[in-house]
């Protein structure tokens, strides 16, 4: 007997690995696909830098702009039928809008949160307490006093000076200056001196803005320090000051007897 041929076998071995490596490469090709929609798919979280940068900056808010006026013509306005009442600063005397430009805004602030505060819009955040706080501490000072204008004087601390002068020949008067700088009354000095020394006494008036003082008919230094400190215990020895010389003015008025 004739062996059958085995050619068409190995052509079915053919045909088989040949269709296993084509499933082999159609897996191949669809885990490679898969893998390249998971890429497209994942996207990566922002960085912290990126959401910063993201973020818009807050704008700050705009202060509140100050009071102002449009400029007009007088004949743009309608004809006054009455006067116009203007209230003044009771500190500075300015009015209310101006006292922003006066030598005392400090302590003119309350008045004009209080009553006007229309002018001032951009104090509208502002305590009112804290500005009565800080006038009062401007009123306190007293180291410096303000003039008008603006300028500033400094403060002469108090002190009495006691000056022997002469007149007519081997007479003498004696003058006390500075007891008003103790808040002393001048006419109750002059008093007190005419009863305890038994001669004249009295207030004359300074001339050409000189202080007051009290004169006295004699030659008296070191008793007129004994009365004074024994009537203002609280006035130290060191704030008297004794001079002799010079001669009184004729024709110089006497003030209060």
């Amino acid at each position: 007997m004739p062996k059958k041929e085995e050619k068409p076998k190995e052509e079915s071995e053919e045909e088989e690995e040949e269709d296993e490596d084509d499933d082999g490469d159609d897996s191949e090709s669809e885990s490679e696909e898969e893998t390249k929609d998971d890429k497209a798919k994942f996207t990566p979280p922002p960085k912290a830098e990126e959401k910063a940068e993201e973020k818009e900056p807050e704008k700050p808010k705009e202060k509140p702009k100050p009071f102002s006026v449009e400029f007009k013509g007088h004949t743009e306005f309608p004809p006054m039928q009455a006067p116009c009442k203007i209230e003044y600063c009771p500190t500075c005397g300015l009015p209310p809008d101006f006292c922003q430009y006066g030598p005392s805004w400090d302590k003119c602030k309350p008045w004009c949160m209080e009553k006007h505060p229309h002018y001032y819009p951009e104090l509208s955040g502002a305590s009112l307490e804290d500005a009565k706080k800080t006038a009062e501490a401007a009123q306190e000072k007293t180291k410096e006093k303000e003039l008008p204008g603006g300028k500033k004087k400094g403060t002469v601390m108090p002190h009495v000076y006691i000056k022997k002068l002469s007149r007519g020949g081997r007479k003498c008067v004696t003058q006390v200056v500075g007891l008003e700088g103790f808040e002393i009354k001048l006419d109750a000095m002059a008093k007190l001196f005419k009863k305890k020394f038994a001669c004249g006494a009295a207030v004359v008036q300074g001339d050409n803005g000189q202080p007051d003082c009290v004169e006295i008919q004699g030659d008296f230094g070191e008793e007129v320090i004994e009365i004074v400190q024994s009537e203002h215990k609280d006035i130290p020895y060191e704030k008297f000051t004794c001079s002799e010389g010079g001669t009184k003015k004729k024709g110089k008025p006497n003030g209060r007897q």
